[in-house]
């Protein structure tokens, strides 16, 4: 009976920060093959649009830096889930868990949680096991204008995604990023980004997992 109780505890303490977790993995949106080319203010929304037709809104900026390190912003709206922000602060391309020193998510009007880095551990980046193909500059239309945009095509195994870059779109140059079941078209972009978490993070502390002890014989 003992045990029971324990396990459920534990549970209930997991709980919130298992889900604020599972928030954040969903709302740092898809992955960039793409360079990392961070401008304080700088931002880009997009629409994308999945296999079966379901479509939701990104918005990603970079509102502030702290030394050699800039806070990268997600935004992401979802008929499902609502508006899920991300805010991470970061040493280098978020793609890579090693280089982000903080992390913050805020879901919906649920308070603002910094999150424990601890429960990056086990995500770590493996490196890139495709190729990327540079297949020249071409002219592209999405509903934030017509770009003259370079191509690229990122490989491995059945995975062939398609995304056109312009210099001028900040922090991943991403104009449109197309696969078999995935397309994502810019909608805007510009500078003067402010970040939209304005209110200070609770901090969340990985919970210590309790001792069960052993069965008496």
């Amino acid at each position: 009976m003992k045990k029971i109780i324990l396990i459920v505890s534990i549970s209930l303490v997991l709980f919130p920060v298992c889900l604020a977790f599972g928030q954040l993995e969903r709302g740092a949106g898809p992955k960039f093959y793409s360079d990392f080319k961070p401008v304080v203010g700088g931002w880009a929304e997009y629409q994308m649009t999945e296999g079966g037709g379901a479509t939701s809104k990104m918005k990603i900026a970079i509102v502030g830096k702290e030394g050699d390190a800039f806070w990268y912003e997600t935004s992401m709206e979802t008929k499902q889930e609502g508006r899920i922000i991300s805010k991470m602060l970061v040493a280098g391309n978020p793609e890579d868990p090693k280089n982000v020193k903080k992390i913050i998510v805020k879901m919906g009007n649920e308070p603002a949680m910094e999150m424990p880095l601890e429960m990056m551990q086990g995500s770590e980046e493996q490196g890139e096991k495709g190729k990327t193909l540079d297949k020249g500059t071409e002219s592209i239309k999405v509903p934030a204008g017509t770009f003259t945009a370079r191509h690229i095509q990122y490989q491995h195994e059945e995975l062939v995604e398609d995304t056109w870059i312009h210099k001028d779109v900040s922090p991943y140059g991403v104009v449109k990023s197309k696969s078999k079941d995935f397309e994502m078209v810019l909608l805007g972009y510009g500078t003067g980004a402010k970040t939209q978490i304005t209110e200070r993070a609770q901090k969340v502390e990985m919970p210590q997992m309790p001792q069960i002890p052993p069965k008496r014989k």
